[in-house]
């Protein structure tokens, strides 16, 4: 077996030189998750905008070319990304109290997701495809009418017009924070004259009404989840109008004279 020769004396040994330089460590082994995460990281740390598979690549520390062994193209590694906030978010038939109840909870959850994560509102909007974790939840959310008896199509336009309200209300939520609505300065004599003839505003403003407000997210949520009762109750009553009328028609025929 060959043996390292021994350093003269006085000149750098071995040791010497490795304490000048960084050995590098083992390096994390490369998956999907790891992808998705990291992606996770740079978006929430630079914004959307810097995503690019080159910027994920120079974060993981490889080749621009090696991610396309696990992901196909961004709007893949995109889907994947919702996917696992999705994920993330639970179930909604497992979410407390009867039907409108786990309807209502869900929506609070997203909007505050939606807040709190923004960029996944903008993904959202730009990316139309789904993962297994997309088919997952879809069935959980069918799962929240289990009882109700309302057809299925019902049931799927319930849950598209609420997921479009709290996407709606978060967008411009997003758009809107930190923007007070101002008078244009160039437009301040027609904003007073028009001031002076809107009474019906004046009049709502001086009762303690608030344009723009803040609960304006629970006023319409409140208002959609009524509209569903309503919706559910007026399905229930024609099926049981229909129960009724087959009842009728099959009742014992009279005997013959």
């Amino acid at each position: 077996m060959p043996t390292t020769p021994e350093p003269e004396t006085g000149g750098p040994t071995n040791g010497g030189a490795a304490e000048g330089r960084r050995t590098p460590g083992p390096r994390r082994r490369l998956n999907r998750e790891r992808i998705v995460s990291t992606a996770v990281e740079l978006i929430e740390a630079r914004g959307l905008r810097a995503l690019s598979m080159r910027s994920l690549a120079e974060r993981l520390e490889v080749a621009p070319g090696t991610l396309y062994t696990y992901v196909a193209n961004r709007t893949a590694l995109e889907t994947l990304i919702l996917d696992s906030v999705i994920a993330q978010d639970g179930l909604p038939h497992e979410l407390p109290g009867p039907w409108l109840e786990k309807l209502a909870a869900w929506a609070r959850k997203d909007w505050v997701t939606f807040r709190e994560k923004p960029w996944v509102t903008e993904l959202r909007q730009a990316n139309h495809d789904f993962g297994p974790a997309s088919v997952t939840w879809l069935d959980s959310a069918l799962r929240v009418f289990d009882g109700t008896g309302l057809p299925a199509q019902v049931k799927f336009d319930m849950i598209d017009s609420l997921d479009a309200y709290v996407l709606g209300a978060a967008t411009v939520h997003t758009q809107s924070v930190d923007r007070v609505p101002n008078p244009a300065p160039d437009m301040l004599p027609e904003i007073h004259q028009a001031n002076l003839e809107a009474t019906t505003l004046v009049e709502a403003v001086g009762e303690g009404g608030v344009p723009f407000s803040q609960s304006r997210f629970e006023f319409g949520l409140r208002c959609l989840l009524a509209g569903f009762q309503v919706i559910a109750e007026q399905e229930q009553a024609q099926e049981h109008g229909q129960e009724e009328g087959q009842g009728e028609g099959q009742g014992t025929p009279a005997e013959a004279p």
